[in-house]
């Protein structure tokens, strides 16, 4: 069960910026190296100073490995620009409130909106949201040496929980008048407001302290945030109970939200194995239906993907050559069977545990060298057709439900399974973990 807090957040002061789209970005871990560029030079108070290098030659790919390798110190000069941020007014402390965060976005022309609850959520062993992926070591020793520095929450982590809706919306709707609206360069629409009445604030708790919570993104951040916990607890010997370092900033979306969206993410080999087509279609035929695919449009194979029928269906694409491969209903390879059920007809199992670790002879680390998780489908299959990779993966989403079913059995997914979307800004708020 959940235990939650309100918190003072700390914000951009409204009154130093035109629009706040220009300081706001994607979580760390979803920024390309292009993308970091333009945020730098976006605008010099861009919250991607925070939380990444500057930019520079780099080929680190910050979902997966540290970025300490590009500059050593960055995590303190970060760190001494948000203190000197927060010292000169371009940041303000509100008072200690919850927050209801709506997010306005568009998805294959089709308006959505996700409403959720940011919270202090405690960090108890035994009681922690449950987790539905494996996550890397790079990323969360990196994080570890940001949070060190900076003893701030400068990115939430992203939960969803159970609960009717109609439950829900009677909580999410005690809130007073915005503190911040604005719409992004992107097209979403951004809207903060405030739960600080006391008889709504013991309400939530009340609510939420009820209900199972899921990690839907920000494993690495969740894990990092228990990993600093435990730090401090050698160092200082508190009570985390009683320190903000005990806790970590979260949103909290209900399951059933309609504005709830989970897309694929694919992987790009930019190195595979010689002859690996001829190998996945000689060794996958006794377990699959496979079919050489002659249109390898991005928005057809997403919206074919995307369909029931297709759960367990997989695109190959190659340089000059692309296969479509159904695994059959009745199929059991072995390196299935060694998985625990609730994985077992997941298509990024088949991905990885079938043709990746059967078919190609690819372990786990073999794989993280030489693999890119791309979002998008046009995206991953430019990879192939520029040369810049051999062979890209295209898998389909998996629904909240899955995510949330297969996190009751205590299993894990392979990293990246999931694309909880649209992904939470960093820069709406932060959270100091100083001890007090």
């Amino acid at each position: 069960m959940a235990n939650v807090s309100p918190f003072p957040g700390i914000r951009y002061n409204l009154d130093c910026f035109d629009n706040l789209a220009s300081v706001i970005s994607q979580p760390y871990d979803n920024i390309s190296a292009e993308d970091r560029k333009i945020l730098w030079n976006q605008h010099d108070k861009n919250v991607v100073r925070l939380i990444l290098p500057p930019p520079g030659d780099s080929d680190v790919d910050v979902a997966t490995q540290s970025t300490e390798s590009e500059s050593g110190d960055w995590y303190q000069s970060a760190a001494a620009q948000y203190r000197a941020w927060r010292e000169n007014g371009v940041l303000q402390t509100d008072p200690c409130q919850f927050y209801v965060y709506r997010q306005t976005y568009t998805y294959m022309d089709q308006p959505y909106t996700r409403t959720g609850l940011f919270v202090s959520l405690k960090l108890d062993d035994n009681d922690a949201p449950l987790s539905h992926e494996r996550t890397f070591e790079g990323p969360k020793a990196d994080r570890l040496r940001l949070i060190n520095a900076s003893h701030s929450n400068l990115s939430p982590i992203f939960l969803i929980a159970d609960g009717e809706y109609d439950s829900w919306n009677g909580i999410l709707t005690q809130t007073g008048e915005p503190l911040v609206s604005f719409n992004g360069l992107d097209g979403q629409k951004h809207e903060l407001l405030p739960i600080s009445d006391a008889d709504a604030v013991q309400a939530v708790q009340q609510y939420i302290n009820s209900l199972i919570l899921v990690i839907a993104d920000g494993h690495h951040r969740y894990e990092t945030s228990q990993n600093y916990k435990r730090q401090m607890m050698e160092q200082t010997g508190l009570n985390p109970d009683n320190q903000p370092w005990g806790s970590v900033m979260a949103l909290i979306v209900p399951m059933n939200s309609p504005g709830l969206l989970v897309l694929p993410t694919h992987r790009v080999l930019k190195k595979a194995p010689d002859g690996w087509m001829e190998q996945i279609k000689s060794k996958a035929a006794p377990y699959c239906d496979i079919e050489e695919l002659t249109d390898c449009n991005g928005s057809a194979l997403r919206d074919m993907l995307a369909q029931p029928e297709h759960q367990q269906t997989i695109a190959v694409i190659g340089d000059d050559r692309s296969l479509l491969i159904k695994f059959k209903p009745d199929a059991e390879p072995s390196s299935l069977q060694a998985l625990e059920a609730p994985l077992r007809r997941l298509n990024v199992s088949i991905l990885h545990n079938f043709i990746f670790e059967s078919c190609l002879g690819l372990a786990a680390e073999d794989l993280q060298s030489i693999t890119k998780y791309v979002r998008g489908e046009e995206n991953a299959i430019s990879l192939v057709k520029s040369g810049e990779a051999q062979a890209a993966f295209l898998l389909g989403g998996l629904s909240p439900q899955t995510v949330y079913d297969v996190s009751q059995y205590n299993v894990r997914m392979p990293q990246k399974s999931t694309d909880f979307y649209p992904k939470i800004p960093t820069g709406l708020l932060f959270r100091s973990v100083e001890s007090e």
